[in-house]
């Protein structure tokens, strides 16, 4: 390994020709230059590749699918076709700043994938409270795929289960930290964007409950893993997701004691609304 290895940086993205440009800005902007930066379109009926041609750097590689297939599939795309020691995905609505590789390549001598702190519209995200990821950490929720950087030789053996419609990331993150040391920067180095336009996040908002059982897979692949306690809690939080700007709220929290029970469902709410009251008590990063 040399000491400026090659890092490849990950976007996949799909009808986005009026943000993924600036997404490849803020890898080209990086303080570590020696990159190459895969775009895997995604059967985009848009610009998109009209876009990312436009752009004049000799490290960019557009790669496109004929046929939508998916984040999962799209991010395996880049990951077959990466010829970098290292690994680093970026959605393709979000942005790094500009010591993220930097730091995290400083960091990942000690581990075999390093995740960090994000930022969302500013607000910061609370912080782990731990140099290292756990499977116990990983029970409790899941981190951002745009923050990870990882060996390229652990990615390419595990690759994202392009089964999963939702949750694919913290999928690969479990099953990472089942074999490998997975480290920890708290510093916020993924600026997070949850825009007004639809992004898997937020599009729960109008999902039927019948839609949102479908983004349950996740959950029920690693039920053993989670066991009963967090298998429920996060199955109450899917199906309350968003709870605040649901038309049928009533009706979307007793669906979720139906199939959750009601500690579940009490414990999200409560959380939720300790986040929320965090949130507005704390001051801007």
């Amino acid at each position: 390994m040399t000491d400026t290895p090659l890092v490849t940086a990950i976007i996949a993205t799909y009808k986005r020709a009026g943000l993924v440009s600036r997404a490849i800005e803020s890898v080209r902007r990086q303080a570590y230059s020696n990159l190459e930066i895969i775009i895997v379109d995604d059967g985009s009926p848009d610009n998109t590749e009209s876009v990312v041609r436009a752009i004049p750097d000799e490290r960019i590689r557009y790669l496109r699918h004929e046929k939508n297939k998916g984040l999962p599939a799209g991010r395996n795309t880049g990951i077959r076709a990466a010829k970098g020691d290292y690994i680093a995905f970026l959605d393709d609505d979000d942005e790094w700043r500009v010591d993220k590789i930097e730091r995290q390549l400083r960091l990942i001598e000690k581990y075999d994938a390093v995740l960090c702190g994000v930022l969302v519209d500013g607000w910061r995200l609370s912080i782990h409270p731990r140099p290292t990821i756990s499977l116990d950490d990983l029970r409790r929720g899941s981190f951002e795929p745009s923050g990870m950087l990882i060996k390229a030789a652990v990615i390419k053996e595990l690759l994202f289960d392009e089964k999963l419609r939702q949750g694919e990331d913290w999928d690969v993150f479990i099953r990472i930290a089942e074999r490998y040391k997975v480290g920890y920067d708290p510093e916020p180095l993924l600026l997070y964007s949850d825009g007004g336009y639809v992004r898997m996040t937020n599009e729960a908002r109008e999902m039927t409950l019948s839609e949102l059982e479908k983004r349950t897979a996740i959950l029920h692949k690693h039920r053993q893993f989670f066991g009963e306690k967090w298998f429920n809690y996060h199955l109450a939080g899917n199906f309350i997701s968003h709870i605040g700007s649901r038309r049928n709220k009533l009706g979307s929290i007793a669906y979720a004691v139906k199939r959750c029970g009601l500690g579940p469902v009490i414990a999200v709410i409560a959380d939720k609304v300790r986040r929320y009251v965090r949130a507005r008590t704390v001051d801007r990063a």
